[in-house]
C-alpha cells in the first residue's frame, strides 16, 4: 500500500506552482486536487525596470519567494548579460533556489533548514551588515520582519514589490465530502480559501484537516475557526509537505481511523 493511498488532497498554491507537488502526491497514491486560492499578477513594469538598473549598486539582493524570481527575471536578463559580481544573492528557501537556477542566476546564500525570514536573518553575512545596501525582491504585503530587523542591524534597505496576490475565479468547486486534507502555504491563500469555499461548503470547511507551513499560519487558521489540530510542515518545500502527509497517514493507520 502506498503511503498516501486514496487520500484526497486540495492544493491551494497558485496554478503554476502546483504541478510538481501534485505529481509527487500521485506517485505516493494520493489524489491531488488543484484549487488555487491565489493568482500572481505582475506589478508596474517601469518601476521594476528602474530598480533593476540599480542592482549593481546593492551588496545583496534577497529573493523572498519563487514568484519574486519569476516576475523579475526577464527584466534582469534584459539589462544584464552577466550578473554584477559585487552583488551577492540570497534565496529564502529551496523553491527560490530552484527558480534562480532555472533562470541562470547565481545563488550565494540561503538557509539550510529554516526557510523563512528568520532563516535568512540567521545567515552569517546578515548578522552584522553595517551600512550594506540590500534590495529585497518580494510581493505586495507579507511580513515586514526581514526589512525591519535588517534596518535595526544598520543596513540600508530597499523593497522592490514585483507582484501582487489576487483572488482567482473558479467556475467549479470540489464537493466538501471529497476532500480529506487542504494544503495552504500563506495567510493570504487561507483568507482567499474562506472567500472561495465558505459560501459553498459552509462551516463544514472549518472541520477539514488543514496542513500549513508555519506556526504563524497555524495561529491565523485557529483564529479563523479551523477546529482540528493543524498539521505543520517544517517548511514550504515539497518534500517537507510530503513528509508531513506521510506522518499523518501513518498515525491514522495506527489509530485505526
Amino acid at each position: 500500500m502506498k503511503s498516501l493511498e486514496n487520500l484526497n488532497i486540495l492544493i491551494t498554491r497558485p496554478k503554476h506552482q502546483t504541478q510538481t507537488l501534485a505529481s509527487k502526491i500521485q506517485i505516493e497514491g494520493g489524489n491531488p486536487v488543484s484549487f488555487p486560492t491565489l493568482e500572481i499578477i505582475a506589478l508596474n513594469k517601469e518601476n521594476i525596470l528602474k530598480q533593476v538598473r540599480k542592482i549593481a549598486d546593492y551588496n545583496f539582493v534577497i529573493f523572498i519567494s519563487p514568484n519574486a524570481v519569476f516576475k523579475i527575471v526577464n527584466y534582469i536578463h534584459k539589462i544584464y548579460q552577466i550578473w554584477p559580481n559585487q552583488t551577492k544573492t540570497i534565496a529564502i528557501g529551496p523553491g527560490t533556489v530552484k527558480a534562480l537556477k532555472q533562470h541562470n542566476l547565481p545563488i550565494d546564500y540561503y538557509p539550510e533548514k529554516n526557510f523563512s525570514s528568520e532563516g535568512v536573518l540567521s545567515l552569517l553575512p546578515l548578522q552584522n551588515p553595517g551600512q550594506k545596501n540590500i534590495l529585497i525582491v518580494k510581493g505586495q504585503g507579507g511580513s515586514l520582519t526581514l526589512p525591519q530587523t535588517l534596518k535595526k542591524r544598520g543596513a540600508q534597505i530597499a523593497l522592490l514589490k514585483v507582484y501582487k496576490r489576487s483572488l482567482p475565479i473558479h467556475t467549479i468547486t470540489p464537493e466538501v465530502k471529497t476532500i480529506d486534507i487542504i494544503i495552504c502555504t500563506s495567510n493570504a491563500g487561507l483568507t482567499n480559501l474562506l472567500s472561495l469555499l465558505h459560501p459553498v461548503w459552509g462551516d463544514a470547511l472549518f472541520g477539514k484537516q488543514l496542513l500549513v507551513i508555519s506556526s504563524r499560519i497555524a495561529d491565523y487558521a485557529k483564529k479563523l475557526g479551523f477546529v482540528k489540530p493543524l498539521l505543520i510542515s517544517d517548511n514550504a518545500s515539497d518534500e517537507s509537505i510530503l513528509q508531513t502527509l506521510r506522518t499523518y497517514t501513518k498515525l491514522k493507520v495506527k489509530s485505526g481511523h
